[in-house]
């Protein structure tokens, strides 16, 4: 397996940059079976829709953690002001060409098979977004600097400055690429098809929400994308010493070392300080086909956590994936990715609606596939605090989600602490 990965990897870094020696390989024309085939894509992706829209008014709403009585003019503002941040993300077409290793079929388009994808991609960009207003300490003009993450061609370094992308580029001067003029955005589908060779997924083929936060692992830790970002993924059972493996390290006793905070957690009778931020994901499977009733209430409960980014799962039956990121009633509130677009290679004000115009539907929670995965977010050691403590709790639930490991932290944390996260945090 590691031997797979490592393939994987090589084959990807070969893939993330075109170098001025190489530049018409990032030149390539769209012949009339590719238009024909966009065109197809778009009636049948952009027009035949049956999914239940979300009506508005509704009494209380709840986006992530925060809760809206849309009843109220202001209130219902504010959502939509709200709402408007979040990132969509959608099937593309005319993007540059993948093949499928296994027959060798050339896709254009992800339509009909990555909707898991382009549903993990908005969740990693809701966590990039709190992260890169956590570090700008704004979120002016954030979508422009978030998209190019996640776009689809290559993009033009020479003409265009990316924020945030000198960690890439760097790498992959170290990996031995020179004279970079153009690179493979750090979360495209096409890095992500790469690395699902490793798990024998294809162009072409459906991604499990399980595989994909481990793939985001593996881009995040071989590029360095964002250093101090460590994303770890669980499987129904969410372990704090794993957390702290990852993203703490262990102070020396014979060194006065502080944390920017001046905090630090006791566990196991050692003392810690936060390292990296830390981007948890934990796949749950409650049920056959749909998840068991018994559920509910911890589903919903889970959307209380400041910390929670929501979660991608699909409707039982199916094999179609959403994101999903807040409720009303007994209904999920979702955005669905299964909407054509056509790819783009840059961002302006004129094209980047197609990120941002968004239609919210609901979905009665019977109808919930068993099998999901929900995102979690800490910056600080505040917010690891919060999310610890939301754990300790949520484990009590009658019949939670999943499980989490009873061994405690003993937290020093001085009274006049500053709290890093911002009140208004959305």
């Amino acid at each position: 397996m590691e031997k797979k990965e490592d393939e994987c990897i090589k084959k990807c870094i070969e893939k993330s940059c075109v170098e001025k020696k190489d530049e018409t390989a990032n030149i390539f024309s769209f012949d009339w079976r590719t238009s024909l085939a966009s065109f197809k894509d778009d009636l049948l992706y952009n027009y035949f829709r049956f999914n239940s829209k979300f009506d508005f008014p509704i009494t209380k709403i709840h986006l992530y953690n925060k809760v809206y009585n849309t009843s109220n003019p202001q209130e219902l503002e504010k959502f939509n002001r709200k709402f408007s941040k979040i990132i969509y993300v959608s099937y593309r077409s005319r993007y540059k060409p993948q093949i499928n290793i296994k027959n060798n079929k050339v896709f254009t388009s992800d339509c009909g098979w990555g909707c898991m994808i382009r549903s993990s991609q908005m969740i990693l960009c809701r966590a990039l977004y709190k992260i890169f207003k956590y570090k700008n300490k704004s979120d002016e003009n954030l979508i422009f600097q978030i998209v190019p993450f996640i776009m689809d061609r290559n993009l033009d370094i020479v003409k265009n400055k990316y924020i945030g992308m000198d960690n890439y580029i760097n790498k992959l001067k170290e990996l031995g690429k020179n004279d970079i003029i153009a690179i493979d955005p750090p979360f495209s589908i096409h890095k992500i098809v790469i690395l699902g060779e490793k798990f024998n997924r294809a162009s072409g083929e459906w991604f499990s929400d399980f595989e994909l936060p481990k793939i985001y692992n593996i881009i995040n830790t071989t590029f360095n994308i964002i250093p101090d970002l460590s994303i770890i993924h669980f499987n129904s059972f969410i372990l704090l010493e794993t957390i702290i493996k990852e993203c703490f390290k262990e102070m020396d006793s014979n060194k006065k070392e502080e944390s920017e905070d001046n905090t630090y957690i006791k566990f196991e009778e050692k003392k810690y300080i936060m390292e990296k931020m830390g981007l948890i994901f934990v796949s749950v499977r409650l049920g056959l086909d749909n998840v068991t009733p018994d559920y509910y209430p911890s589903i919903f409960k889970l959307f209380s956590c400041k910390e929670c980014l929501g979660i991608i799962g699909g409707k039982k039956w199916t094999n179609s994936a959403s994101y999903f990121f807040g409720y009303y009633e007994n209904f999920l509130l979702y955005l669905d990715p299964h909407f054509n677009n056509q790819s783009i290679d840059h961002l302006d004000t004129n094209n980047i609606s197609s990120y941002t115009n968004k239609i919210i539907y609901k979905l009665d929670i019977k109808t919930l596939k068993a099998g999901f995965t929900i995102g979690f977010l800490f910056r600080n050691m505040k917010e690891f605090l919060d999310l610890h403590n939301f754990l300790n709790v949520y484990k009590t639930e009658k019949d939670p989600c999943f499980s989490f490991s009873t061994k405690k932290i003993n937290d020093e944390i001085p009274e006049n602490i500053k709290e890093n996260s911002d009140k208004d945090d959305f």
